[in-house]
């Protein structure tokens, strides 16, 4: 008998159901809801620091803008603002990360070649000239027009001593942004430096007009004064001091240079007093006084000054380091030993330990150095080991002191660590050059092309160097690859051709260097190789005409002895009777 118990049951069930579905419908829409504005605070809030990280950099408050970049990185870690605060950061305070975060910027953006032109001006400000250059090169062709372009461009053939090039860089940068006096004043002061005696005239007479303008006065007056005293031109040194001197934003190097100026006239003493009392004042001022004086024959008044400074100056580096170059410049070396022993110069106790390391080698008969000096040496150097900085000024001072085994060392120390890597292996590279000693080149090569294996200056050095010392297949297949990635290139071209001729496939070595144009054959460097490989190749007409070029090349021991023997055979050939002689 049905008496409608079951429908009342069936609604109540449906009615349940239906609260439920309500209930759980409410807590999917709650659930959305909190999703939707958590995603929503999450946009707000980057948008937020996004906003204010980029108003702290408006105002030059870089220490906040950092703080506000990384709480911004930790919601995107590619947000723009945040790498370019932290990359701005880095450069104010010459730290070298700066590098990657501009690395980060140019992956993040790569078609905007304002973010290619700020990495290259980075990698030039840390060294890393090779990277620089890539940067540049590979911009398109519109960005490769604009002044910022030159300028760098400029910069980077100073870098390698080019002034050629760098002239003709920052003469386009002038061109391309004449509304700029900076880049005219670039351009100016390069000239300045030319053998050239109407070029230097000229750029002081443009110098003249650049210092009447105010956004680069100060620069042109310190210029056209430190150019007078070059040439000895007393009475333009003494004008141009003056006014140097008379400038609001003066610094105290101007004012040594106004001290200059007026050597030899009865203003000379009261200019270096006035500025005796104003280097008492800090250690950095009485330091640069000190070294200014050591480097004008005054080291023995830089000794009395120094000494008879407050002790609050005195002790306080960098003077006490200033002071003991003073001993040094007098030769002095038991003044200077007196100066650095038993003394602790807190931070910087390696370099006090390096000096009186040079005391000791000094005071040691024969001018040999004795086990106390070496003890000194080794004590400053396992110091300084945790401080990389430290390290590269006891390399610094070891050259500077002629003592080449313990600079070598060290700035192998330097090489062979995480840190400062470049400027050892650069410093190394100069010591090297200046010995010729070709397997120490060939040791800085392979390192720097381990540190860098896109560093191609590095892979073309390592396979020359290894072909004139070994011969040997790694370096012919460096060789060859080199040359078949970058046949253009007539360095690399002329490496693989030797690494041919010393394969005994002289025929395709000369073939292939005979695919690059007349000039570049004549390029020293280029026609030596040229030369040897004519001559074993029996084209010794042709290797005459070549060997005044190549006699022009700065060559090491090794690639002498190969010039040397081609032209004993051109000699040979041409008139047997002197082979004998």
């Amino acid at each position: 008998m049905n008496d409608g118990s079951g429908n009342v049951r069936a609604l109540e069930r449906r009615d349940a159901l239906l609260k439920w579905g309500r209930y759980l419908g409410g807590l999917a829409l709650c659930a959305v809801l909190a999703f939707s504005s958590l995603r929503l605070y999450d946009g707000w809030r980057r948008q937020h620091l996004a906003l204010q990280t980029a108003q702290f950099i408006a105002r030059g408050d870089i220490a906040s803008a950092v703080l506000s970049a990384r709480r911004l990185l930790e919601f995107d870690p590619e947000s723009l603002v945040a790498c370019r605060a932290m990359a701005e950061m880095a450069e104010q305070s010459g730290r070298p990360e700066a590098l990657e975060w501009r690395r980060q910027i140019a992956r993040l953006e790569p078609r905007v070649p304002a973010n290619q032109i700020a990495l290259a001006r980075c990698a030039l400000r840390f060294a890393h000239l090779e990277m620089a250059e890539r940067v540049l090169v590979s911009l398109p062709p519109a960005a490769q027009t604009g002044a910022d372009y030159h300028q760098l461009r400029g910069t980077l053939a100073l870098a390698r001593q080019q002034t050629a090039e760098a002239e003709t860089h920052f003469a386009a940068a002038a061109l391309a942004a004449p509304e700029n006096p900076q880049l005219e004043l670039n351009l100016v002061l390069l000239r300045l430096t030319s053998a050239n005696q109407e070029v230097v005239r000229q750029a002081r007479q443009k110098l003249v007009t650049l210092a009447k303008n105010p956004a680069v006065r100060l620069e042109a007056v310190r210029a056209l004064t430190a150019a007078a005293l070059a040439q000895d031109d007393r009475p333009a040194s003494r004008d141009w001091a003056r006014q140097l001197n008379d400038q609001p934003d003066a610094t105290f190097s101007d004012s040594l240079l106004n001290v200059q100026a007026t050597e030899g006239t009865p203003a000379a003493e009261p200019a270096l007093a006035l500025v005796k009392k104003k280097a008492a004042t800090s250690p950095e001022k009485a330091a640069e006084l000190i070294t200014w004086l050591n480097r004008h024959g005054m080291a023995r008044v830089a000794v009395a000054w120094g000494a008879a400074l407050p002790r609050e100056i005195r002790e306080v580096q960098p003077v006490p380091l200033a002071i003991a170059e003073s001993f040094s410049f007098l030769q002095d070396w038991t003044g200077l030993r007196a100066w650095v022993d038993g003394k602790n110069w807190g931070v910087v106790e390696s370099l006090r330990l390096a000096v009186e390391s040079h005391a000791l080698h000094r005071l040691s008969p024969a001018d040999e150095p004795s086990m106390a000096s070496q003890v000194a040496w080794h004590a400053a150097v396992k110091v300084a080991q945790t401080r990389p900085e430290q390290l590269i000024a006891i390399a610094q001072l070891a050259e500077g002191w002629g003592y080449e085994a313990q600079a070598e060392e060290t700035w192998w120390l330097i090489a062979n660590s995480a840190k400062n890597t470049r400027p050892a292996l650069s410093a190394l590279q100069r010591l090297y050059q200046k010995k010729q000693d070709t397997r120490g080149l060939w040791r800085v090569a392979k390192r720097a092309l381990e540190l860098n294996p896109d560093d191609l200056i590095a892979a073309n050095n390592c396979a020359n160097l290894g072909l004139l010392l070994s011969g040997d297949n790694t370096s012919r297949r460096l060789a060859l690859k080199l040359h078949s990635d970058y046949p253009a290139n007539r360095a690399f071209t002329a490496t693989y051709a030797y690494a041919l001729q010393t394969e005994g496939r002289g025929a395709e070595g000369l073939q292939l260097l005979e695919r690059l144009k007349e000039e570049e054959l004549q390029y020293p460097s280029i026609a030596a190789y040229y030369v040897v490989i004519l001559v074993e190749n029996g084209k010794l007409e042709r290797a005459r005409t070549f060997l005044a070029h190549a006699k022009r090349a700065t060559l090491l021991p090794e690639e002498q002895a190969l010039l040397r023997a081609a032209t004993q055979k051109l000699l040979a050939s041409a008139a047997p009777e002197l082979a004998t002689k």
